[in-house]
């Protein structure tokens, strides 16, 4: 239990499943996929979950342990459980859990909003894509600034072509 408490501590997101229906080998196969995405795949006794979920962010889920559940853990990654459960659903629907909630950052999410998670690009997608955005100023500033450059070595250009055929 004290263990379990520690986990929760140290996570920075978790999505809760229904694993009910699923046979062990494909449980055993989807745990070792997860682990290699660094994501830790338990399934916790619903009154062990509650007592070790006391003054943790997992706190917010009490009431979410009841029947079989399983519970998808990310210490890096936020969204990293909820893409793990996005791909193992494309690629076989009928041995993926039921997803019942998550958690990021200390706050509850719906089914639907551990979906919409799954959908978000990377965080290194994220960051170049607002990388980006930062540099779109810088550029056209750039831009305009070395037009008026030319405009002006045009113009001084012109003017000594003028001075020297007079």
């Amino acid at each position: 239990m004290k263990e379990l408490n520690e986990v929760f501590q140290k996570a920075t997101s978790a999505v809760l499943a229904n694993y009910q229906g699923i046979d062990a080998a494909s449980i055993t196969a989807m745990r070792a996929s997860m682990k290699s995405k660094s994501v830790e795949f338990r399934v916790v006794k619903n009154t062990l979950a509650k007592i070790a979920a006391k003054n943790t962010p997992f706190e917010v889920l009490e009431a979410s342990f009841t029947g079989p559940v399983s519970v998808l853990l990310s210490f890096d990654d936020p969204v990293a459980p909820a893409k793990v459960l996005a791909e193992q659903r494309k690629a076989d629907a009928k041995k993926t859990p039921q997803v019942l909630c998550g958690l990021v950052e200390g706050k509850m999410i719906s089914a639907e909003g551990v979906a919409a998670l799954a959908d978000l690009p990377s965080r290194d997608a994220l960051l170049g894509q607002m990388l980006s955005v930062f540099q779109g100023p810088t550029t056209n500033f750039v831009g305009v600034f070395s037009s008026l450059l030319r405009k002006l070595v045009g113009t001084l250009d012109a003017v000594r072509e003028k001075k020297e055929s007079s």
